[in-house]
């Protein structure tokens, strides 16, 4: 089955991490998921499908409660994360100079700086407005106290600015030296002439008056849709692969596994999860408590904690948890970036990450139990280990591995171009992604 199409859909509707919480639960709720609040009692049977939306709207916790408790059948849990590296709106983002009014921005993870250059970009993002009565009062919200804000998601749908690159005539080294400063040469062009006209056709095109927003959360990001390459259409090149490709593939395995299996002793999660790329040290990122409560909650308010004896925190020792993000893919052009029998091909499948200086959660056990995940779909398996001489990046796995006191398995699909505004990754292995992560959840 090829289900790359349907990947480049999901990845055009998912350009920030509010669009891609919008899609995953929009896509969750034809399956008859339906959200519960934070702020609400909870209590669950078997079988039920929901999903919990983080305050800030960048994280989402889905969940098929299972027949047993979870302190005696423990989780499965299947983690992505929703953010990818890209240009933020500063707080006082607009400027003139040169006769253009010109989009200040600040960088969101590993940006690789070049890849942004001379690329068509869009807008979008989030727009909060306070809340006022008829007399222009600010409301507050009933349960907090704090001032009522309203939120909205927004996109402009159309190439609103783009960074100009410097000619070669004017940087003759540009290719053997090419540094790039974020702070003077990441700033966008919205357009020719005077700010007020320009801000106003953004604002039209946003549907929000942006001198009226209390606030906002904008991101620039390439306005091109993804698409498949190469003459048998076998690589899908766009942007955002890390990692929206993984929370695309948790999101439809989730789906397939109630789909196939309504029932199941043990609780499935699928956890979509913001600021990877930047550490997760946020309120809803891995390093919050967002996660463990959730998880908590739904343990003790399991129709059949009662008759457990356990503790609710039991359920983590009977868990896996599967960290899913992008691996690299040995590259045709730089083949010796990877270390010798650590070489992810694409279109190979999927790929298993270990380091033994732990930036990886993988251990022998946890390798061996996915490796049975894989053998029982169907799905091939390979390896990475980064070479001794390079450094090694990581993921959310460790981070949760260690929030929650259970076995953790890192994986991911190979992948070229990591962090550039367009990623390369496989037709074939997005279909096993699915295929495995659903077997994940189903066994």
């Amino acid at each position: 089955m090829d289900r790359a199409d349907d990947y480049i859909e999901f990845s055009k509707a998912t350009p920030t991490p509010f669009h891609a919480v919008h899609e995953i639960t929009r896509r969750l709720r034809e399956d008859g998921f339906s959200p519960v609040e934070p702020t609400d009692a909870w209590s669950f049977q078997g079988g039920e499908r929901h999903y919990v939306i983080a305050p800030d709207q960048r994280t989402v916790i889905a969940f098929v409660v299972g027949q047993q408790a979870p302190s005696d059948a423990g989780f499965r849990i299947l983690g992505a994360h929703t953010d990818a590296p890209d240009l933020r709106l500063k707080l006082n983002p607009v400027s003139e100079a040169c006769s253009v009014t010109r989009l200040h921005t600040q960088t969101h993870g590993g940006v690789l700086f070049r890849t942004w250059l001379d690329r068509p970009l869009d807008l979008g993002g989030m727009v909060y407005h306070l809340q006022r009565d008829a007399d222009g009062n600010i409301v507050d919200d009933p349960e907090t106290g704090l001032p009522a804000l309203e939120r909205h998601l927004v996109r402009a749908n159309e190439p609103v600015a783009f960074i100009p690159e410097l000619a070669i005539h004017l940087n003759r080294k540009v290719n053997d030296e090419g540094k790039i400063n974020p702070e003077d040469q990441l700033v966008a062009v919205l357009g020719s002439g005077e700010r007020a006209p320009l801000v106003a056709r953004l604002s039209e095109l946003l549907g929000h008056d942006l001198h009226e927003a209390s606030g906002f959360d904008l991101h620039l990001f390439p306005y091109q849709e993804p698409l498949r390459v190469g003459v048998d259409g076998s690589i899908v090149l766009g942007p955002r692969h890390d990692d929206l490709a993984m929370c695309w593939a948790s999101c439809e395995a989730l789906r397939a596994s109630v789909q196939g299996s309504p029932q199941s002793d043990r609780t499935r999660v699928g956890y979509f999860v913001d600021a990877e790329e930047v550490g997760s040290m946020t309120s809803s990122g891995a390093q919050s408590s967002f996660l463990r409560h959730t998880l908590l909650r739904i343990a003790r308010q399991h129709a059949a904690f009662g008759n457990s004896g356990r503790e609710a925190e039991a359920a983590f020792q009977a868990t896996l948890v599967v960290s899913a993000d992008m691996a690299h893919a040995q590259h045709p052009n730089h083949p010796k970036k990877h270390a010798t029998g650590h070489a992810p091909q694409i279109n190979h499948g999927i790929t298993i990450k270990t380091n033994a200086n732990e930036r990886y959660a993988s251990t022998g056990e946890t390798a061996a139990l996915f490796r049975g995940l894989c053998e029982k779909a169907g799905v091939s398996v390979q390896e990475f280990v980064m070479r001794q001489d390079m450094g090694c990046g990581s993921t959310i796995g460790p981070i949760v591995a260690a929030g929650l006191g259970a076995r953790t398995v890192d994986v991911g699909l190979p992948m070229w171009g990591m962090h550039s505004t367009f990623e390369s990754c496989g037709a074939a292995d997005l279909n096993d992604a699915v295929l495995v992560f659903t077997q994940h959840f189903s066994s």
